[in-house]
């Protein structure tokens, strides 16, 4: 009987000694092919009001230019590059499920093209009036359609009062949602910095940036994907803020000023953009859209 135990024992501790044995071998394979693996790179761009200075009429009415602007015509180059070369304008869901979450493969058209994509914050009505007509340019010419990411304070949506800047319209979102150009998504409520709000008015801000989007596009969103995605005003963010985050949203954008590591998309809650301004160059911008990973898988 003794004897009968020890072989059991025997056999226990090289069953269990081999288990041991396969499971780090197949981490140890699993971190090696991770390693070797390279990170995907997905250029997100982020704008703020564009303007055309070509346009005398529009000028007279408008505020002189400001940092986060952008020339409408080097825009227009840019998107006009992005196009010819075959990228693959993401919305905010399409970066969620194909390369943050990886739960559906890569749909069989856009495998080998690049992913890029362009975002737009505070929903102003230089977007509409000037980001608009270059998308149905592009699609009357190439029979492609670009989508946009435009993230919205819906406190501000249709306010064209003297102080401040126009902002975009419920009506607005609406055409440019139905018609497939725009993707809808939070800024906040009322564009306030997030980092630096009590408990309750934080979760106030999260909660009616995302409701009062899907109240504008309710009869459009049925899958609910408006206000799903969140960019945070002035980029700023802290753990405390990201530990509400999942109750409201499934990513979150930031500004880090990480130009040559674009969108590494470590961190679902941090994901980085390009800030885009006023002096960056078209060139500047089709040399990060270049970084980019065509997609694969």
């Amino acid at each position: 009987m003794a004897k009968s135990r020890n072989s059991l024992r025997l056999l226990s501790f090289l069953t269990h000694t081999s288990l041991r044995t396969v499971l780090l071998l197949l981490l140890s394979l699993t971190l090696s092919a991770a390693a070797k693996s390279p990170s995907v790179r997905v250029p997100i761009f982020g704008f703020h009001d564009i303007i055309d200075t070509t346009d005398a009429d529009k000028q007279m009415t408008r505020r002189p230019p400001v940092s986060t602007d952008y020339q409408k015509r080097n825009l227009y180059h840019f998107l006009n590059y992005l196009v010819v070369n075959d990228y693959w304008f993401l919305s905010s869901q399409d970066l969620f499920v194909y390369f943050i979450q990886k739960s559906k493969p890569i749909p069989p058209e856009y495998r080998g093209r690049k992913p890029v994509m362009i975002t737009f914050d505070d929903g102003y009505s230089g977007v509409h009036e000037n980001v608009l007509p270059i998308l149905k340019d592009l699609e009357y010419i190439y029979r492609e359609k670009v989508k946009i990411v435009v993230f919205v304070n819906p406190a501000y949506m249709g306010v064209n009062i003297p102080e401040y800047v126009p902002h975009m319209s419920c009506e607005d979102l609406r055409y440019g949602f139905k018609n497939g150009f725009y993707d809808i998504q939070s800024h906040g409520y009322s564009h306030q910095n997030l980092a630096r709000l009590n408990a309750q008015t934080l979760q106030l801000e999260l909660e009616k940036g995302k409701s009062k989007l899907r109240e504008c596009t309710r009869d459009l969103d049925r899958n609910q994907l408006v206000g799903a995605h969140i960019a945070y005003p002035f980029g700023a963010l802290t753990r405390r803020v990201e530990r509400y985050l999942p109750g409201y949203h499934l990513t979150g954008y930031l500004y880090d000023d990480i130009v040559s590591r674009p969108a590494l998309l470590k961190n679902p809650f941090r994901i980085s953009r390009i800030p885009v301004n006023l002096r960056t160059t078209p060139r500047e911008l089709v040399n990060l859209a270049e970084t980019a990973t065509p997609a694969r898988f």
